[in-house]
């Protein structure tokens, strides 16, 4: 009734507006859901080989929707908040959406900055980290630091710095000591690991490193840390992974879907 007196759109009317045409995964999420799709549906049609983007998706839906925050992970937070200034920044809204927007990143950035929630959730990826490493899976591994998930190296693509290594048998080992001769500032905290036979790792690695010089994923960035440091992103990655016919398992989610 009011919009049809000529006052603006309730933000909530303007934002459900504009993800109808959203072209990105975000748009897509929104009408699979109100399609009824199945997070393994919503997979399928979006070709990966796993549902995890949903979750993420959808809780940002959540919050620019209902305001529904992630009140319990400061990294959920951190996404849509960068989601919410991404908006902010490209698009044109009324008024009342956008201090509604401005609001909105406030509370979602209080909670991604939260120090007791920061520490367990880094406690709990290192948890994490640690008991895939103990299987000693041979496969290619992927790492980052925390410093580098939350603060992308480039925000603008939000690339920011990987390693990209194998392991033939001990990847606790091979990073301890990597983590000592190269004086890293924080323990590494691993998102990927894509298993290979072991007579193959070395291969695999090779094409995995390849792929991402001629995409010109620069090394250049992170020459201190090691030739095995990149910048790119898992979404990257998981596609070559796909291609290889890898299996793709996901240890911790990291920050390469924020803004897509």
């Amino acid at each position: 009734m009011l919009e049809e007196e000529g006052l603006p759109p309730s933000p909530r009317t303007e934002i459900t507006a504009f993800l109808q045409d959203d072209e990105t995964r975000l748009g897509d999420v929104y009408r699979w859901r109100n399609e009824g799709m199945t997070p393994q549906q919503m997979a399928q049609a979006a070709g990966v080989p796993n549902v995890g983007f949903t979750y993420t998706y959808g809780a940002q839906l959540d919050a620019l929707l209902d305001e529904r925050l992630p009140v319990n992970s400061a990294h959920l937070a951190r996404q849509t908040a960068a989601r919410v200034r991404s908006w902010i920044k490209r698009h044109a809204w009324s008024h009342l959406t956008e201090e509604y927007l401005r609001s909105l990143e406030v509370r979602l950035e209080a909670i991604a900055s939260d120090e007791v929630a920061l520490a367990r959730e880094e406690s709990d990826a290192q948890k994490l980290t640690q008991e895939v490493e103990r299987e000693s899976v041979p496969g290619i591994y992927v790492y980052s630091l925390p410093h580098y998930l939350r603060h992308p190296y480039d925000p603008d693509r939000r690339h920011t710095l990987l390693k990209i290594g194998r392991s033939d048998v001990d990847v606790f080992g091979r990073m301890s000591q990597q983590t000592r001769t190269t004086a890293l500032p924080e323990d590494p905290v691993l998102l990927r690991v894509y298993p290979v036979v072991e007579v193959q790792t070395a291969a695999i690695e090779r094409y995995f490193h390849s792929f991402l010089e001629d995409a010109d994923h620069s090394r250049s960035a992170a020459r201190r840390g090691g030739r095995e440091w990149f910048l790119t992103t898992t979404k990257f990655l998981d596609r070559l992974a796909v291609e290889k016919g890898l299996e793709i398992r996901i240890v911790n989610d990291d920050l390469d879907t924020t803004t897509e």
